[in-house]
């Protein structure tokens, strides 16, 4: 099966499918190259596996069973049958045979009936242009685009029947707001029905029509970084495509520090991003610091003690805290007075009615050994 891939209104190139979704292969001659896909781009399959990347992962919540329960063979198909639209960029395929244009089926202006966390995806009936940009959300948490009072806003669930994930992002949110840093998305807890948590969280989205979503992993698979560490490459690559170096770095060093209080262990590099002007394709700023729910030892035991708390794994730049922290060259971008108190943690983690006293109490302690630490480390 022929699409061609497409950016807005922009022929890229010509690929081959099967029917289960897989890119079988790509026409070398790439037209408009500068508008292609960063990901991947010095291996020979590059457009393969930016495609195989873009599909919602097979161990993401209950997708397994909600697609097989629609007929679907896997995220594959549902991927090729939603053109692979996305509300973070404007990539999409369009078959051959039809011809359709960037407005007729973007998802940033026509509206998508699609509930994933609550396992719904209505038929589509005789509406033929009736896609979703869900068949493109990555990660492993369950989650959901969705459409409330005419916004398009991400539902994000938990991993287990604690709320701690969706709190913690609420957290982060206080935490930034606290520090006067507006460059970050704001999370409010949400009630999900049918779930077996209390509270799951929603944002708005931070994308539209005219502002894209780039990944610091799409970035850094760009182009080969040499002997440089990932994190100069990243400011390296990120400035040659118009972004503020100075601005850039400062960024990236608050988001170690706060991620560092908060003990957040899952700032990889697709939990990084960067908003690309949908015309120019310069980098404008970092996108607003997002995902930060795998803090405060989320689906973990809490550390205790100072060797727990040295021996905390990360997957980020490096795999320590405490050379993640060595990056930093600027220790005051976080001011230490307008630290979230310990109170307020503890008044949020209430809300979640299956947590137990004993958690609560341990994941408090466990954040103000962290500000301890933290401060000791700011002084030095």
């Amino acid at each position: 099966m022929q699409y061609f891939l497409m950016r807005k209104d922009d022929i890229i190139t010509l690929c081959d499918f099967d029917e289960e979704g897989r890119m079988l292969s790509f026409a070398p001659g790439i037209k408009n190259m500068e508008m292609a896909p960063l990901s991947f781009r010095y291996y020979n399959d590059w457009l393969k596996r930016w495609w195989e990347d873009r599909r919602i992962p097979m161990n993401q919540g209950r997708i397994v069973s909600i697609l097989r329960a629609k007929g679907f063979i896997g995220t594959g198909e549902y991927l090729l049958k939603n053109l692979g639209l996305s509300l973070t960029d404007y990539y999409w395929i369009c078959p051959v045979s039809l011809k359709l244009k960037w407005k007729d089926v973007n998802l940033f202006d026509n509206d998508f009936k699609e509930d994933l966390v609550s396992g719904k995806i209505p038929d589509r009936g005789s509406a033929p242009l009736s896609y979703t940009p869900n068949s493109s959300l990555k990660g492993k948490l369950e989650k959901t685009w969705v459409i409330r009072n005419q916004k398009r806003c991400l539902v994000k669930g938990n991993h287990r029947d604690l709320s701690s994930e969706s709190i913690n992002e609420v957290i982060a949110s206080e935490l930034h707001r606290a520090q006067g840093y507006d460059n970050h998305t704001k999370y409010s807890l949400i009630k999900i029905k049918n779930r077996p948590y209390d509270y799951g969280c929603i944002s708005e989205a931070f994308t539209n029509g005219s502002v894209e979503l780039i990944s610091a992993y799409a970035l850094l698979t760009s182009e080969p970084k040499g002997d440089k560490s990932s994190f100069e490459h990243l400011i390296d690559v990120a400035s040659k495509h118009g972004a503020d170096r100075e601005l850039l770095r400062a960024g990236l060093e608050y988001q170690i520090m706060t991620d560092y209080i908060l003990s957040n262990v899952d700032r990889h590099m697709e939990n990084i991003g960067f908003l690309r002007d949908a015309d120019t394709l310069k980098i404008i700023s970092m996108a607003p610091i997002f995902d930060s729910g795998r803090s405060l030892f989320a689906n973990s035991v809490a550390a205790s003690t100072d060797e727990e708390f040295d021996s905390i794994e990360i997957n980020s730049f490096e795999q320590t805290e405490s050379a993640l922290l060595r990056l930093v060259t600027d220790k005051g971008l976080v001011d230490p007075s307008k630290i979230l108190p310990p109170e307020r943690i503890e008044t949020l983690y209430r809300k979640d009615s299956k947590i137990s006293e004993y958690r609560v109490g341990a994941v408090r302690r466990a954040y103000e050994k962290k500000l301890a630490m933290f401060e000791k480390w700011q002084k030095r």
